[in-house]
């Protein structure tokens, strides 16, 4: 695997991600959930700024562009929500979607934490310990990203994706992200 395969494998992944984060924040504001859309806001905004990072080491100490392909639009908000209102909503569903949504985002951050790691190793393969450290960071992000997803589907699981306790706890997920995106 060359330089290139590398950051283009991880590229692609990456803007992924940000789709991902998006669809993810999108799925909680329609479901009313405005606390885990602002958390999901965060990701994003933080996963785009780490791809505008990655993009400019490439360039700065390749002098190459990251070539991103193979990119697939994740589909997480069912079809049948497009012509429907957040009233229309019943509470199973919206259990279900919070299930699915949590789900997906550990499936994300398992897979990205994969490829960092792969990636990782490969560049270790190389011979490019510098570039290998850099790929390090993304490795330390996304494991602590999926910890704390991990540990908020145990959280929702003990209590049974408890409606009542959910809506009480947005005020204080909105706020804490809400002070995270300002710095």
């Amino acid at each position: 695997m060359t330089i290139d395969d590398i950051f283009s494998k991880m590229g692609s992944h990456m803007v992924q991600g940000i789709m991902t984060h998006e669809q993810l924040m999108n799925c909680y504001l329609f479901l009313g959930l405005k606390g885990y859309a602002k958390c999901q806001e965060y990701h994003y905004i933080s996963e785009t700024k780490s791809y505008v990072n990655f993009c400019r080491y490439k360039a700065n100490h390749f002098g190459s562009l990251v070539k991103s392909t193979d990119i697939v639009n994740p589909q997480i908000i069912p079809a049948t929500w497009y012509g429907s209102t957040r009233e229309s909503v019943n509470a199973k569903t919206r259990m279900e979607a919070m299930a699915a949504a949590l789900d997906e985002w550990i499936r994300w951050e398992e897979s990205a934490l994969s490829l960092y790691q792969e990636s990782y190793k490969a560049l270790l393969d190389l011979g490019d310990i510098a570039t290998a450290d850099f790929v390090n960071e993304f490795i330390l992000d996304a494991e602590e990203e999926l910890t704390f997803a991990r540990n908020e589907k145990l959280r929702k699981t003990s209590i049974g994706f408890d409606i009542v306790s959910v809506m009480e706890e947005q005020q204080d997920w909105k706020k804490k992200y809400k002070k995270l995106l300002k710095k």
